[in-house]
């Protein structure tokens, strides 16, 4: 059975998607609403590639394409959760006008108390400037402050995961997201709430040797393609930016990574950052 993080890794890999500047988009078509805002349909969308349409069938067997009545539905199952504590996998309403109507909808990524990290379809890259940033025509990873965060719902999952404390540290971290998440200004700050750790793969990975003439990069190397793997499987870089060109998004996700790992952030991947990169697949 599917459970929270499966939701998350399938948002994650759509990541990317653009339709222009129409609604023009599969997910809509796929619902039976095509052409329209899109934000639900995405949603819903993501957890039928699960097997796990009954969680998000506010309207139709499908899902749900309106938020007000996405919303509504989670509120009468009592799925409303501390906005501050949100999970990965969990379903994130936005009121752009503070007027207590679900404008916009995502899919929570990673969670602190200084913002979350979403991916929401029908939204605009990161470096928008429209206050809301929705209705964008494409698929993207966002950093969100709380200041337009309606509501958080969790999905019942039959296999919930649940909040754990990080070993030694006595700080928790986030599944799949190594601890990172957003602050309202676009940075990254430690979670505060989160989920189990992954068991490590039996079979672990040999680093590569550091070389400093790999960054900044022209073209793909094994480290910046084993850096990037890192950045992902930490939850700060999107699937579709692995094995593209470098570019601003790995920039801000090592900074991310920085932060988290408490160092200066720079965004250049230094000798101290890609060792610790390094152990995130070790």
């Amino acid at each position: 059975m599917a459970n929270a993080l499966d939701i998350v890794t399938t948002a994650q890999k759509q990541t990317g998607f653009y339709g222009g500047v129409t609604d023009a988009n599969p997910y809509g078509a796929w619902y039976g609403i095509p052409d329209e805002p899109w934000c639900a349909m995405f949603v819903s969308w993501v957890f039928a590639q699960n097997n796990l349409s009954n969680l998000v069938a506010a309207q139709t067997s499908k899902g749900f394409a309106y938020c007000p009545t996405g919303l509504a539905w989670f509120q009468q199952k009592k799925a409303v959760v501390n906005k501050y504590e949100g999970r990965p996998g969990d379903i994130v309403f936005f009121s752009w006008a503070g007027n207590g109507v679900a404008d916009h909808v995502g899919i929570v990524v990673a969670a602190s108390r200084d913002g979350i990290t979403t991916v929401e379809g029908n939204t605009g890259p990161e470096h928008m400037t429209n206050a809301s940033q929705y209705d964008g025509h494409g698929v993207y990873m966002r950093h969100r402050s709380y200041l337009y965060v309606l509501a958080i719902v969790r999905p019942a999952y039959e296999n919930p995961v649940k909040p754990t404390v990080s070993p030694g540290t006595n700080k928790t971290v986030a599944a799949g997201v190594a601890g990172a998440t957003a602050l309202a200004g676009g940075g990254v700050a430690a979670t505060h709430t989160t989920t189990a750790v992954p068991k490590k793969s039996a079979t672990s990975f040999v680093a590569l040797a550091w070389k400093p003439t790999d960054f900044p990069l022209k073209k793909k190397t094994p480290q910046e393609l084993a850096v990037e793997k890192a950045l992902f499987k930490a939850g700060l870089l999107p699937g579709a930016d692995q094995n593209s060109l470098w570019s601003n998004t790995d920039v801000q996700a090592v900074k991310a990574f920085q932060k988290a790992q408490g160092a200066p952030k720079t965004g250049v991947v230094d000798k101290s950052t890609y060792e610790s990169l390094m152990k995130e697949l070790s």
